[in-house]
């Protein structure tokens, strides 16, 4: 079964309109269509980043999110790490 196919127009600056025809040559895409679609990719990727984010502080509020020993173990070695100067100490 094929999936069913809408046509969605922008308007873009003529610079625009290069710019995606430049990326979509230096990412091997074919033609603006697949670059907008991998743009929408993208938009897609980052939206579902930001609505991770809400439900996150939506459960946790203020307060920080609990760690497990292994990660608190990991934290602690990166710190000491960190604080120590470059001769070691």
């Amino acid at each position: 079964m094929t999936e069913r196919v809408t046509v969605v127009q922008a308007r873009l600056t003529e610079d625009d309109a290069r710019q995606v025809d430049h990326d979509a040559a230096v990412l091997g895409l074919r033609n603006r269509s697949e670059a907008l679609r991998e743009g929408l990719r993208l938009l897609h990727q980052r939206a579902g980043h930001a609505d991770l984010a809400r439900e996150y502080d939506a459960f946790y509020g203020t307060s920080e999110a609990p760690i497990s020993d292994i990660t608190a173990a990991g934290d602690q070695v990166a710190a000491e790490v960190m604080s120590t100067d470059d001769d070691g100490r």
